[in-house]
């Protein structure tokens, strides 16, 4: 490996690692400073909260930010919420400038907090040729049998977005279980193979 390949591929580590702290500074950084700043200037007006500073009444309005969406969660799991949802995003896959930001959007947040706990393991298994490997996830270690023979539930996801992909019943004796956790297993396909584990080394 050159000199050269070697610092690109550590610098493009090295920023992957860094870039979700950023990330996640900035927004919370914006919420503060902003949307935090906007509802501060309506706290201000109440007379408990006339003389606060101005940092204060942006924390402030911060923290009424995050009681205001885990109120709209706490409306929206319920039926009527999820139905109202359902249709908001029904209503917005056929608006024709804004379907696309949206679903891209969608595609963000779910890969974000994709609820991970679903997955029991990170294995490797034969796809979509014979010599040809790749990951996926246990998702249920409960085996069908088929033909005298057990299959595992497999969810192969897609790269970049890992949070689609398919559905199969794969053949116990094929799956070659890992000890990376589904934290590592989402970062690999994610990154699309940038980051990767220190241990490679799995017999088939």
């Amino acid at each position: 490996m050159s000199l050269r390949h070697s610092m690109r591929r550590h610098f493009i580590t090295g920023l992957v690692a860094i870039l979700p702290l950023a990330l996640t500074i900035g927004i919370v950084w914006l919420l503060i400073e902003k949307v935090g700043g906007f509802l501060g200037v309506y706290l201000t007006r109440i007379p408990l909260f006339t003389n606060i500073s101005k940092s204060l009444s942006s924390f402030l309005g911060f923290i009424a930010v995050i009681i205001g969406i885990y109120l709209i969660g706490l409306i929206t799991s319920g039926f009527l919420g999820r139905w109202f949802i359902s249709q908001m995003d029904n209503l917005m896959a056929r608006l024709p400038f804004v379907k696309g930001l949206y679903n891209a959007a969608r595609q963000l947040v779910n890969t974000i907090f994709l609820d991970r706990s679903a997955f029991s393991k990170v294995v490797i298994i034969r796809y979509p040729w014979k010599n040809t490997y790749t990951l996926a996830f246990l998702t249920n270690e409960d085996k069908w049998k088929i033909g005298g023979k057990e299959f595992y539930n497999v969810f192969l996801p897609t790269s970049p977005n890992p949070t689609s992909g398919y559905y199969l019943l794969y053949p116990v004796d094929d799956v070659i279980e890992t000890k990376m956790s589904i934290q590592e297993g989402f970062k690999i396909i994610a990154s699309g193979g940038i980051i990767i584990p220190k241990e490679r080394k799995f017999n088939a």
